[in-house]
C-alpha cells in the first residue's frame, strides 16, 4: 500500500509554507527537498481558512486538490517551484498524480499515471507509457536519479507508504 498526498519543494520554500500553517509539518527528503503531507488536520485548516471559491477542473486527476488547496499552491509558489502530489496504490496497482506551480502559475499541468496488471503477461504496465507523473515533476524540481532508482525513490519518497 502506498497512499500519500502532499506539497514538495526546495527546503526553503517548504519552510516558508510551514511558517503560515500550524498543521504543516515538514519532512526532509534527499537532494535538498522537503514534503509537507496533506494530513486531514492540515486539509481541514486550509479548507476553513482559505475557503476559496475559484473554479478548478482537476477532479479527474486528484482526490484532494480542492479550490482552497489550489489557492494555497498559487500563494505558496510565489517564491519558487512547488509541487502537489497524490499516490494511491494497493498490491502494486493504482495511480499517482502531480502538478507543479512556479511564480503563482501552473508550470506543469496536472498529469496522472495508472499502474495496472496485465493478466496475459503477468507484468505491471503504466498508462500512459513513459515517465510516471511524479517523476516528471520531480525532474523539474531538479531531482536526479541515483543509480538503480527513479526520481521518486532517489529523494526517499518510497520510504513513506502512508502519512501517519
Amino acid at each position: 500500500m502506498h497512499c500519500i498526498r502532499g506539497f514538495i519543494g526546495k527546503e526553503e520554500i517548504i519552510k516558508a509554507f510551514t511558517d503560515n500553517w500550524v498543521e504543516a509539518k515538514p519532512v526532509t527528503l534527499y537532494q535538498g527537498l522537503a514534503i509537507i503531507f496533506l494530513t486531514r488536520k492540515l486539509y481541514d485548516d486550509i479548507e476553513e481558512l482559505a475557503n476559496s471559491k475559484i473554479d478548478t477542473e482537476y477532479s479527474q486527476f486528484f482526490e484532494y486538490l480542492s479550490p482552497s488547496i489550489y489557492e494555497i499552491l498559487v500563494q505558496e509558489s510565489r517564491k519558487g517551484k512547488l509541487a502537489y502530489i497524490e499516490t494511491d496504490y494497493f498490491g502494486g496497482c493504482g495511480s499517482q498524480s502531480a502538478i507543479l506551480f512556479e511564480n503563482s502559475k501552473i508550470k506543469i499541468q496536472p498529469i496522472e499515471t495508472e499502474t495496472l496488471w496485465d493478466e496475459k503477461t503477468y507484468n505491471y504496465y503504466h498508462k500512459p507509457e513513459g515517465e510516471k507523473a511524479i517523476n516528471v515533476v520531480l525532474k523539474e524540481l531538479g531531482v536526479y536519479k541515483v543509480k538503480g532508482k527513479d526520481e521518486f525513490d532517489s529523494i526517499g519518497l518510497g520510504n513513506y507508504r502512508h502519512m501517519d
